[in-house]
């Protein structure tokens, strides 16, 4: 089966699972064999019949709220299931049953599909199909009829036929489906058998600490092949940690709906002393705070809330000690205590360590990692070693120079590292390690005048990061940087999570760790929201311009199709069919400035293509031939991105807008001369693209987006229509409505839509 049918089970709770394997695992440990009560609850007995080998085991109350969960619109799943696995066969079988009546008698039916590593992972759906002894129902001939039609292995089985006297599922009936016979023949044979994934270490334990609903159930010796199917190689090293700590892991899902979905988590395994769970039960949890001093553009953050750090080191040296690693810590921490002076346990009580978290963000073009610290009153003496000079009084909100590095990692593990620990700064009670160019950020302002807590109330969303009682919390902001977020998933998986926030604006994850009334419990949330409130920047950080590489649609006036036009790495200028067919290729000397449009230039009925470069346009005809003269038309300036193109009067006497690498935009005809009633548009931020034209009572206007508003000008340019200030600037991403013959609505920072006159 191929790999994208199963990001069907996995890929929703594939952001949950990398969480849990990043953070050192908080499990709770269970005791005694609770296989049989489960294999004697309907509510559980399907789970007799899952072979053992399970990687990964979905169960749903029925079928109905599978087909919900994973392709209904109603998902977040649906996003995964429409844009990844739309080819899988499982996925085409549940979305089918999902859409006809031709099964309703199955609906209510309870349901499990778990996904096994037969060489490749491959699903197993098993229906709970009515009492046994009884002729299958018509939804049951159904769907044996459409798994056929599909190609997929299906049978309908009467338990009793298989099933061991005395138990529950005897009574039952099976519907089994996979695109794997073999599969459907392993399920049998486990139930004849009496071995199942209920003899896989801790499931039932953790299984039975939920309270039962809709659940997820990741054995720890299937962790690594999930993960290998959603993450890339570079993460998966975290999952072996999971593998040997967990022995099992349950989650049930909570809650889902359109704009979130929510899953709580409880772990067990055999308490054997080396489980790192000895560790948490001795310490006390605590409210992280560190959201009060991230910046809004957070992409990732992790924190462990400190109660009392003498308590946590004294509970982790006890642990390094019982798994055979005092010897290495000791010495790792006798070296560094010879080179500053301290040793890391006595550094962190002399700093009064209250939380310690490592987040990443943008700063200065690339993602920076920072590491903080919650201090206590009396750390500034130990921190300044290495500042000669510096007063307690006179260093905050410095750049100093930092000598612990590897501290922080020694004591609360390799999450807590960042590449360049080499400066710190002080911020309130709080101190920031990192490289100069991520500082900066601080003491600019940018990164606290809008704080990420801020940011997480202005969108309404419950704040997962400052909850109380907690051990462990994350963050991971999925559409704040494609780039990190694709550097973590795989191929196959990001296009899907990209569509899932092509309609909103902000796709956070929570994953925190906690004290619950039963132990400690996982606790993991995906929001989908729309921000329209928030704080209006004063300071810039977007700065770069997306300009296009291409392949630019053009129609091919001789063919009357539409082509592809496109430079290769050789700047070679080429032309050809969408199917890929090569029309043509020319040579070229320069990068084009990221557009292609065509122009009747003769207006005789055949197009051109017209496109800069440096700060010329140039036109090509649709044989490769380049038009002179007048072309290369010479504009003055260098060309950042454009031209796009409009026949204003409709009678081919074009203009072109351009948008310069001075944060100009200019428009000019063909002859590379702008209107004599034209006025240079430009901003005191970033023009991050071309104008958009609006019409509003008639007119035209220029709808301009920058780093930080959308601004609108009259058609000659000038002065901005639109020059407000705070709250009452223009959301960068507002749409803009003609309202009325002089007006249009946008939405501004204040959240609300207002209606705005344009009058110049």
């Amino acid at each position: 089966m191929n790999r994208k049918t199963i990001i069907l089970c996995v890929a929703v709770t594939g952001v949950f699972i990398l969480t849990v394997a990043v953070a050192l695992f908080f499990l709770y440990s269970g005791t005694g064999d609770r296989k049989t009560s489960l294999s004697e609850s309907r509510e559980y007995m399907l789970f007799s019949a899952v072979p053992s080998d399970a990687s990964l085991v979905l169960k749903f109350t029925d079928l109905r709220s599978m087909t919900e969960c994973l392709v209904s619109e109603d998902s977040p799943a649906h996003y995964i299931v429409a844009s990844v696995a739309a080819s899988g066969k499982m996925s085409g079988l549940l979305r089918e049953i999902s859409s006809s009546s031709l099964y309703q008698d199955l609906m209510s039916c309870p349901a499990v599909l778990s996904v096994h590593n037969i060489g490749e992972l491959a699903p197993l759906l098993l229906i709970d199909a009515g009492r046994s002894g009884g002729e299958p129902s018509a939804g049951v001939d159904s769907l044996l009829s459409l798994a056929l039609r599909n190609g997929m292995a299906a049978q309908y089985a009467d338990a009793s036929d298989y099933a061991p006297a005395g138990a529950l599922l005897r009574k039952r009936s099976l519907l089994l489906v996979s695109p794997s016979d073999i599969l459907v023949q392993s399920s049998l044979r486990h139930v004849r058998s009496e071995v199942s994934v209920l003899d896989v270490n801790g499931l039932p334990e953790s299984v039975e600490q939920l309270r039962g609903g809709n659940m997820v159930i990741v054995p720890g010796s299937g962790v690594e092949k999930v993960a290998s199917g959603i993450f890339q190689r570079s993460h998966r090293r975290y999952f072996s940690f999971l593998s040997r700590f967990a022995d099992c892991t349950a989650f049930s899902i909570d809650s889902y709906s359109p704009g979130s979905i929510s899953m709580t988590g409880k772990s067990s395994s055999d308490g054997g002393p080396g489980d790192f769970m000895n560790v948490y039960p001795q310490v006390s949890p605590s409210v992280s705070e560190v959201a009060s001093v991230l910046p809004s553009y957070t992409v990732s953050a992790a924190a462990v809330p400190v109660a009392d750090v003498a308590e946590y080191t004294s509970a982790y040296l006890a642990y390094a000690e019982t798994v055979s690693l005092s010897k290495d810590m000791k010495s790792a921490f006798g070296t560094m205590r010879k080179r500053t002076g301290i040793s890391p346990e006595d550094w962190a009580a002399a700093l009064g360590i209250r939380e310690v978290a490592a987040a990443t963000f943008q700063a200065g073009g690339r993602l920076e990692k920072v590491l903080l610290v919650h201090i206590g009153k009396h750390a500034l003496p130990v921190l300044l070693k290495g500042n000669a000079g510096e007063t307690e009084a006179g260093c905050r909100g410095k750049i100093l120079d930092y000598v612990y590095k590897g501290y922080l990692s020694a004591l609360f593990g390799d999450l807590f590292s960042a590449e360049d620990e080499s400066h710190f700064l002080l911020i309130g009670d709080w101190m920031v390690v990192g490289s100069t160019g991520a500082l900066s950020e601080y003491t600019s302002g940018r990164a606290t005048e809008y704080t990420l807590k801020d940011y997480i109330s202005d969108a309404a969303v419950e704040d997962g990061l400052s909850v109380k009682d907690s051990y462990f919390v994350s963050y991971l902001s999925l559409a704040e940087d494609w780039n990190f977020t694709g550097s973590l998933f795989s191929g196959d998986v990001l296009p899907a999570l990209e569509a899932s926030a092509e309609d909103i604006s902000y796709e956070p994850v929570f994953f925190s760790v906690t004290e619950g009334k039963s132990g400690l419990q996982m606790n993991f949330r995906l929001e989908r929201t729309v921000v329209l409130k928030s704080q209006a920047p004063t300071f810039e950080r977007d700065t770069e311009v997306t300009v296009p590489d291409g392949p630019f649609r053009v129609k091919n006036s001789g063919t009357g199709r539409m082509n592809l036009f496109y430079q290769q790495e050789n700047l070679y200028l080429c032309l050809q069919e969408e199917n890929g067919k090569g029309i043509w290729g020319v040579p070229f000397k320069e990068p084009i400035c990221g557009s292609a449009v065509t122009v009747d230039y003769y207006a005789n009925g055949k197009l051109q293509i017209l496109f800069g470069a440096g700060s010329k346009l140039y036109l090509i005809d649709r044989l490769g031939r380049f038009v002179t003269p007048p072309f290369p038309v010479e504009l003055g300036k260098k060309i950042l991105l454009g031209p796009d193109v409009y026949d204003f009067s409709g009678n081919r006497k074009y203009n072109v807008m351009v948008l310069h690498d001075d944060n100009t935009i200019e428009m000019y005809n063909l002859q590379g001369r702008r209107p004599a009633q034209w006025k240079t548009i430009t901003a005191a931020e970033t023009i991050k693209g071309l104008p958009e034209r609006i019409r509003v009572g008639g007119r035209s206007y220029w709808v301009v987006r920058t780093s930080i508003q959308t601004l609108i000008f009259g058609f000659y340019g000038g002065e901005t229509l639109t020059g407000f200030t705070g709250d009452r600037m223009i959301r960068p991403d507002s749409e803009i409505t003609p309202s009325g013959d002089n007006a249009v609505e946008a939405v501004c920072y204040d959240g609300r839509r207002h209606t705005i006159r344009l009058s110049e």
